[in-house]
């Protein structure tokens, strides 16, 4: 997947084509150097486009200069981090609904009671004092 990188606050002169390039290519493979960043037009942060592989972490920061260089993501798309795929979260995740719907369903094959996700044991007297 391709997606926009900012290097915020890269000290000028790393702003260089075959520098960023090598920059990009520790967070993922550099596809495109942004025009304002290659002009040193905007000197807050340089801008990347790079292909990552989803199945792996992102890479949060790169060893640089005897220091850390935070990497920061652009408008990066939902990821699940249940089934591990893009664009849905794990409370929405169709892997999960399906686990859910055949426990139910081996519940009920078993003859056992199906009971409803709002079913909560009501607390008696005894009970709230621990008897």
């Amino acid at each position: 997947m391709i997606v926009w990188v900012h290097l915020p606050e890269l000290k000028i002169h790393f702003y260089h084509k075959e520098v960023l390039t090598t920059l990009g290519n520790l967070i993922g493979r550099t596809i495109k150097l942004d025009y304002h960043t290659l002009t040193q037009q905007r000197a807050k942060f340089a801008r990347l486009a790079v292909e990552v592989d989803v199945s792996k972490p992102l890479v949060p920061r790169i060893w640089l200069d005897d220091d850390w260089q935070p990497v920061e993501y652009e408008n990066l798309p939902v990821v699940c981090f249940e089934c591990g795929k893009i664009g849905h979260s794990a409370t929405t995740c169709p892997l999960l609904r399906s686990v859910s719907v055949t426990v139910a369903a081996d519940i009920v094959a078993d003859g056992s009671q199906a009971l409803s996700p709002d079913f909560r044991r009501k607390r008696t007297r005894d009970s709230a004092r621990g008897c």
